[in-house]
């Protein structure tokens, strides 16, 4: 099987949870979006040294691309620089390159979590990763860590909670 069927079988079976287009939406946010993909495939095309149809499978196999679609967030605002920086950020996240202070915050957050419910260290880690708590603590670091510790600690709490439904 060639390269590009391969490529293409792999995308069609990606999580089916697909963002589309807010109905609310206007014609023309509905319609920027896919010329935005247009530039950020050429940019990432040449950055990265790839063909366009490789730069096409970056950008849809990268959470970001489900973000563009996010009428609250408006993505489809920033530049095409931003928007590659943005998906290389999401990318480095999903490939484990954490910040330092982002780990240090979840090793708080894990450590905390812990004590508080009285278990060890190994079981609230196990905890996180069945419940998807850490790449959640990872992602909104930026929001997270700005609160108080018994905040965080209900939320993750609330996190658990809701994907044990």
């Amino acid at each position: 099987m060639c390269r590009a069927a391969t490529t293409v079988n792999s995308l069609l079976t990606l999580d089916k949870n697909i963002i589309l287009p807010h109905p609310y939406m206007s014609i023309y946010e509905k319609n920027i979006i896919p010329i935005k993909i247009a530039h950020l495939a050429a940019y990432v095309a040449k950055m990265k040294r790839i063909s366009l149809d490789d730069a096409l499978v970056y950008i849809y196999v990268n959470p970001m691309y489900d973000r563009l679609y996010d009428e609250d967030a408006k993505w489809w605002y920033l530049s095409t620089e931003a928007l590659y920086e943005e998906f290389e950020s999401c990318r480095g996240r999903q490939n484990g390159e954490v910040s330092k202070e982002a780990f240090e915050f979840y090793t708080y957050c894990l450590e905390n979590y812990a004590i508080f419910k009285q278990i060890s260290g190994i079981r609230a880690w196990v905890t996180f990763k069945e419940s998807g708590v850490d790449d959640y603590i990872i992602n909104n670091y930026d929001l997270l860590h700005t609160q108080g510790l018994e905040y965080v600690l209900d939320d993750i709490q609330r996190f658990i909670n809701r994907r044990k439904r």
